[in-house]
């Protein structure tokens, strides 16, 4: 029992820590919520239904955001536990007209045996006066879970990613 103040007081110090880091975490400003909106609106399922999903993270060149269209996970049934991913289509004009000022825009194609995140486009340009790097996959990420849940009776419920 002696070393079990040690462990509680290592436990206090992580906490105080992640909540002092929390706090200078840079917040997702108002109009790259307003650019994740518009950008999202731009996704068109090729068939049935998909959700965007996205993560931002501010960096030293600015404020990076990664969009992708959520998989549905198969629940019950002989697939039960797979993932099906959703085709969709993206008007790449008006992805551009998203941006104040392009400055870059390429098609990144990896061959991952994985089936990790192959294929990817990267835009680069200012929203107003803010540096951003758009990247949108052409599958969610591997730690993203499922956008939608459909069941064996065909129903299909939202997820929160």
């Amino acid at each position: 029992m002696a070393h079990s103040h040690l462990l509680v007081q290592q436990l206090l110090k992580q906490l105080e820590h992640h909540q002092r880091e929390r706090a200078h975490r840079q917040r997702r400003p108002a109009w790259l919520s307003v650019f994740v909106h518009q950008v999202a609106a731009l996704f068109e399922p090729m068939a049935g239904v998909g959700r965007v999903g996205s993560q931002c993270e501010f960096t030293e060149q600015g404020w990076e955001a990664r969009m992708y269209l959520g998989a549905t996970e198969i629940v019950g049934g002989k697939d039960d536990g797979h993932a099906q991913l959703v085709g969709f289509e993206l008007d790449f004009t008006r992805l551009t007209q998203t941006f104040s000022r392009l400055e870059g825009f390429c098609w990144n194609v990896g061959a991952s045996p994985e089936g990790g995140n192959s294929s990817f486009v990267t835009l680069r340009g200012y929203v107003d006066q803010n540096p951003v790097c758009l990247k949108v996959y052409s599958r969610p990420p591997k730690e993203a879970g499922p956008a939608f849940r459909q069941h064996a009776d065909g129903s299909v419920d939202s997820v929160s990613f």
